[in-house]
């Protein structure tokens, strides 16, 4: 049931999202641009034969794909996370924490170091949902959510040994690869040099994995019920599991391939989400694609201001930002009933 509480709250993130977007656009540049500039911009965009000055053109062309990257990337996070939190019934569920994002870079490092050569003619989304596909099953697999029977402790044990193995395999691909330094800035999440061709590699997977996230959205609110009230009300937990986690697959293979892994947001999103609109996931899950879209907007616009005119890695902002949120949330919550 929608209420007064909703009807103020998915404006007021609206809003934010849109200043976060704005500021991100036209901020933290050598050039002089202006707000102005981003409504030439956008005009243009429907208008592509209208004369439009250099500051517009540099927004067409390099500030709005990079900002449409980082607000997908933060809604595709958001909604991984909250769909991981609901699936094992675990609030320290996260794509970075089980080893999915770990799994992705390290299995597209090894395309790109000539390793596998066989997945290096696919795209590179493939070769990152590959990757994060296998994590996913050994974390789901030893933590017994395909058995019916979650551990919670025990898959955060797993996800973290198969995270730092992972990680420690990637390291030790780039100290023997010569070109190295060229996928470190990617490793620690980066936003630079990304472009519109990006943004159309990104785009299909983010929508078709949000339309399947909200259609799981009643499914994870009879799933949080347990297992047998769910066999009981018709919804398969073993298939609700299956699906789903495919669900997160997608919109964390999708987000590594073109950012690199991005720690925090799948982990805080969904918990700031919850203390502002509660556990019901038909709300939650567009909300935290809301949430998540405007911090990595706002972090975004961050990580051109910390060494100026030098650019920051958005990874290390987003644990700058979510380090000290999630302890502050975890000592005003002392418990999470998902």
């Amino acid at each position: 049931m929608i209420t007064r509480h909703y009807l103020v709250s998915f404006p007021l993130v609206s809003v934010w999202l849109v200043l976060g977007f704005a500021c991100a656009t036209v901020g933290g540049s050598t050039f002089d641009l202006r707000f102005s500039q981003l409504a030439e911009a956008l005009i243009s965009l429907w208008r592509p034969h209208a004369d439009v000055d250099l500051g517009s053109q540099l927004i067409i062309s390099i500030r709005l794909p990079r900002v449409l990257i980082a607000a997908g990337v933060g809604a595709a996070l958001a909604m991984a996370g909250a769909l991981m939190q609901g699936l094992t019934r675990n609030p320290l569920a996260s794509p970075a924490l089980f080893g999915i994002n770990a799994g992705a870079a390290c299995v597209l490092v090894m395309t790109q170091t000539g390793m596998l050569l066989f997945l290096s003619e696919l795209p590179s989304i493939i070769s990152t949902m590959i990757g994060a596909a296998l994590s996913g099953v050994v974390v789901l697999t030893l933590g017994g959510g395909l058995h019916g029977r979650l551990h919670p402790t025990r898959m955060v044990l797993v996800g973290v040994a198969l995270g730092a193995l992972l990680l420690a395999l990637t390291r030790a691909l780039l100290i023997l690869d010569e070109q190295s330094q060229l996928i470190l800035s990617w490793l620690a999440g980066s936003l630079m040099d990304t472009g519109w061709d990006h943004w159309h590699q990104l785009w299909p997977w983010l929508l078709l994995g949000s339309l399947m996230a909200f259609y799981f959205s009643q499914k994870l609110n009879v799933l949080a019920l347990g297992d047998e009230m769910a066999i009981g009300l018709g919804v398969s937990a073993i298939n609700t599991r299956l699906w789903a986690s495919l669900v997160v697959i997608v919109l964390t293979a999708s987000s590594v391939a073109v950012t690199g892994p991005i720690a925090f947001v799948g982990l805080l999103v969904p918990h700031l989400a919850r203390y502002v609109v509660g556990h019901d996931y038909r709300i939650l899950m567009p909300f935290c694609a809301l949430l998540g879209a405007g911090l990595l907007s706002w972090a975004d616009l961050l990580s051109r201001y910390l060494a100026f005119p030098s650019e920051t890695p958005i990874g290390l902002v987003t644990a700058l930002i979510g380090g000290p949120c999630f302890i502050w949330l975890a000592n005003r919550r002392k418990e999470y009933a998902l």
